[in-house]
């Protein structure tokens, strides 16, 4: 991959790494519908409940809307145990987290879904991202509605930090690849380097006021005068001590994505089918291009041309999405109902299997002509 101070070993943790440890990475749980609170609820949490049923009713309405239930596996990262305290465990984790196999109807380019980690839905109805997910182990299957078609895969991406955003541009006369190019475009991440850097004692010093006496009656003692004095005293506010220290730091880095010309992996589905498939999922790197074809396209992006691109394909299994299926117990009763169709149906898969290696499960990879 192209004061007295006492140094610890750096650990640097990305912003949005530290933003994982409070609820992104791992998922968070929907939580579950209390049905007694239903009819009580009012204000923001009555919404998020008739979003939820709006939603569900998209379901029950698939067939009749001639719409696809799918359900596609990809990476569940839960299972790693990522250390979000170190810094090559956190950048390993988030080049997996941005992984994003997109497909397309080959009929209507407008028609996309998007499998990853974060690839949930943004609004009801919206395109691209998943309605509801389930994990199985090392598995996370996503539930989509999409269009009936052909599909095939269309696209993948994923960040690289620590990483130059560029490579060096070739010469002219550059040839487009059979295979498709690929866009690198910069994208900076903030590390965090801890130590420990000694201090000193600190200290506050307080007035301290203060009514005296001046002059007191003779005859029995008592004051018939005072008069206010004041005076300083020091305090201290901490004590001395090594202190814990964050420095925040950028680093470069890209987001590599390519566009596929050639036919990785395909399938066909109907209106109204319930349909599970297998997945493919970028464990990086995963995408070789062609030494002197790449060349600057936009003020912050450069094109090269593809020679090779390896996907880890992830093996899927009814009965796993079926001993964990739980939406009903989420909000999603009709979900549950429509999702006992699910039946699998297996992809069409021009790209060969590899020699290459990861955990995830086998490779497969597809070449340039």
């Amino acid at each position: 991959m192209i004061s007295l101070l006492r140094s610890l070993s750096p650990v640097a943790v990305m912003a949005a790494g530290i933003s994982l440890l409070v609820g992104c990475a791992p998922i968070a749980p929907i939580q579950p519908i209390d049905q007694t609170d239903i009819m009580q609820d009012s204000g923001p949490d009555a919404e998020a409940i008739e979003l939820q049923k709006r939603e569900d009713q998209l379901f029950a309405d698939a067939k009749s809307t001639g719409k696809v239930v799918l359900v596609v596996p990809t990476a569940s990262l839960d299972s790693l145990n990522t250390d979000f305290q170190n810094n090559d465990s956190t950048m390993e984790f988030l080049k997996l987290r941005s992984a994003v196999t997109e497909w397309t109807n080959t009929q209507n380019s407008t028609a996309q879904f998007k499998v990853g980690y974060d690839t949930q839905k943004t609004a009801i109805g919206s395109p691209q991202g998943s309605y509801f997910q389930v994990v199985f182990g090392r598995t996370l299957y996503k539930i989509y509605l999409i269009d009936p078609g052909h599909y095939t895969i269309s696209g993948v991406s994923y960040d690289v930090p620590r990483t130059s955003a560029y490579e060096p541009p070739g010469d002219h006369g550059i040839r487009a690849s059979s295979l498709g190019y690929i866009t690198l475009s910069p994208k900076s991440f903030a590390e965090y380097d801890r130590g420990e850097r000694w201090e000193d004692a600190s200290y506050t010093t307080d007035t301290v006021q203060e009514e005296r006496c001046t002059a007191v009656r003779v005859v029995n003692g008592e004051c018939v005068s005072t008069g206010k004095y004041s005076y300083e005293v020091q305090r201290q506010t901490s004590p001395a001590g090594w202190r814990k220290t964050i420095q925040q730091r950028d680093v470069e880095g890209r987001t590599v994505s390519a566009h596929l010309s050639k036919d990785f992996a395909s399938f066909d589905v109907a209106a109204g089918e319930v349909v599970l498939i297998d997945g493919f999922f970028a464990d990086p790197p995963s995408f070789e291009y062609k030494e002197g074809s790449c060349r600057q396209t936009q003020q912050s992006q450069m094109r090269c041309e593809l020679q090779q691109v390896r996907l880890v394909k992830l093996i899927a299994e009814v009965d796993q999405v079926l001993q964990v299926l739980n939406a009903a117990d989420y909000g999603f009763p009709k979900m549950a109902e429509v999702l006992k169709q699910l039946t699998y149906r297996p992809l069409k898969v021009p790209a060969k299997k590899s020699t290459g290696h990861s955990t995830w499960g086998p490779v497969y990879s597809v070449q340039a002509d």
